[in-house]
């Protein structure tokens, strides 16, 4: 950070880990006045962590990083460089696959089928590593949606961006907290967060349901007018197995959306932040 400039600052989130990093942290902030930690009171959740350290960042420039040193700190000077051209956003793309094939296909298809039908093109190797500038932290910090995630809200800012190639470095410690849970969680608030089209879809679809419906009885009554008789119960079991399928799956879509309707007015806060070590 001297090589990019003499005037900085570091600030370190704390999302309630478990491993002592706190007490490392008040140490390194107590003996470095560049230093500043925060600790919340809970884990709220990588977004909302990214979320309170912008919150209280304070350069004309700001870095977002992971702290496991997957994300290089060495880049940071390019990226910073990068800003300085004119650019109010610079991310970082990893050039290199950082999980398995059987995961990394997963996620080409999730983003390829979001891309597809919410228009929403956000590229699955984009890290956390990035350059924000003063007018970015300020919108970004004034979203204050609930269920957010870093990259999709910095790609509705909007703004004008760059990207760089980085070489993604080896985890430092520890393995990922991303259960396959959490990941299934975070790609269908991907798909909440955005946009409102999975409603336009139920929609789309319950219009296809009740044509096949009326084609299905046009089929019968031409049936029962040319040989007095109709078909047998098991298309009748089909079609009420097949609407009630979907009567279920779009009372569940839309039980999500109320859902997060429910949790966004209560307007509770992003974070708690309950120790901090600043100068």
């Amino acid at each position: 950070m001297e090589r990019v400039t003499p005037d900085f600052e570091v600030v370190y989130v704390d999302d309630r880990s478990r491993d002592g990093a706190w007490e490392t942290l008040e140490q390194i902030a107590a003996s470095d006045a560049a230093v500043r930690a925060l600790r919340l009171s809970r884990n709220f959740g990588q977004h909302a962590a990214i979320t309170a350290g912008l919150e209280r960042a304070r350069g004309e420039l700001v870095v977002v990083m992971d702290c496991d040193l997957e994300d290089p700190p060495e880049e940071i000077p390019r990226l910073v460089a990068k800003a300085r051209e004119g650019y109010d956003i610079v991310l970082s793309r990893r050039v290199r696959p950082r999980s398995g094939g059987v995961r990394r296909l997963a996620s080409r298809v999730y983003f390829r089928a979001r891309r597809r039908l919410m228009g929403v093109d956000v590229d699955p190797d984009y890290c956390t590593l990035s350059v924000l500038s003063r007018d970015v932290v300020h919108a970004f910090v004034a979203v204050r949606d609930r269920h957010r995630q870093y990259m999709l809200v910095v790609h509705w800012l909007g703004f004008r961006r760059a990207v760089l190639d980085v070489e993604q470095g080896d985890r430092g410690a520890g393995e990922s907290a991303y259960t396959l849970r959490e990941l299934v969680r975070v790609a269908i608030d991907g798909f909440f967060f955005e946009t409102t089209v999975l409603l336009d879809w139920i929609v789309v679809l319950g219009f296809a349901v009740a044509l096949a419906g009326a084609g299905l009885a046009a089929y019968y009554l031409a049936s029962y007018a040319a040989a007095g008789s109709v078909p047998g119960f098991t298309s009748l079991a089909v079609l009420i197995l097949l609407v009630g399928g979907f009567i279920i799956v779009s009372t569940g879509v839309i039980g999500l959306y109320i859902g997060k309707i429910f949790e966004q007015v209560k307007k509770r806060p992003l974070f708690v932040i309950s120790e901090s070590v600043e100068r």
